[in-house]
């Protein structure tokens, strides 16, 4: 079956929350859902956007999303997120992101779909930040799944160790600063404080 390379994107709601003290997937900025407001941001991009962490009846209803999937595993792994998700890829390319990450660019994205585009052989598109690596606001293949789940099945769930050995495409810290010299593109909502500092630079941007 041919596939489309990347029209699908996941966004990832799994996780505890314990640091904003409530579910993240729940805020609302303005009076919006943040699931909705980011669904709005990939759809500049994306044909088929799903959720993917929880059930349909944890989230409101939104507009433009196309599914919403639990966690195939009951592990609590950005990893398994992934994982997930890839199991529900209608492209053979899935762009991740997470609930929590409310600063999308879409600049970039462009820039590492034409990487998926212009390469051949690579499994995934993913940005360097110092000696590690940001496994969201990135691309995966759906060749990764088998040896996804060889991994997990072994005990292991750290995301560096899982694609280390895997022909991923990266992005080096300086190519991706020139699209977000702050590094907002990567950053998540983990506080109440980083909450209010969001909502308070988001107002300050429309003046």
């Amino acid at each position: 079956m041919i596939m489309d390379k990347t029209k699908t994107a996941a966004i990832l709601v799994g996780g505890q929350s314990q640091r904003m003290g409530y579910d993240k997937k729940k805020l609302r900025i303005e009076g919006e859902n943040i699931l909705s407001q980011i669904v709005k941001q990939l759809s500049k991009d994306f044909d088929d956007i799903i959720v993917v962490g929880c059930n349909r009846q944890d989230i409101p209803t939104i507009s433009g999303l196309s599914g919403v999937y639990p966690d195939v595993l009951e592990l609590s792994a950005s990893l398994v997120g992934i994982y997930s998700a890839l199991l529900q890829s209608q492209s053979q390319f899935l762009y991740v992101t997470a609930c929590d990450m409310p600063h999308y660019n879409s600049d970039y994205v462009k820039y590492m779909i034409r990487i998926i585009n212009e390469s051949t052989g690579i499994s995934g598109c993913v940005t360097r930040y110092e000696e590690w690596i940001e496994p969201f606001n990135a691309f995966y293949s759906i060749e990764l799944i088998p040896r996804i789940q060889k991994f997990l099945d072994s005990g292991r769930k750290s995301i560096y160790k899982c694609f280390e050995a895997e022909n991923l495409h990266y992005v080096e810290e300086s190519i991706a600063r020139s699209y977000s010299p702050g590094w907002e593109m990567f950053s998540n909502l983990n506080t109440p404080r980083e909450l209010k500092n969001h909502i308070r630079r988001s107002k300050n941007v429309k003046k």
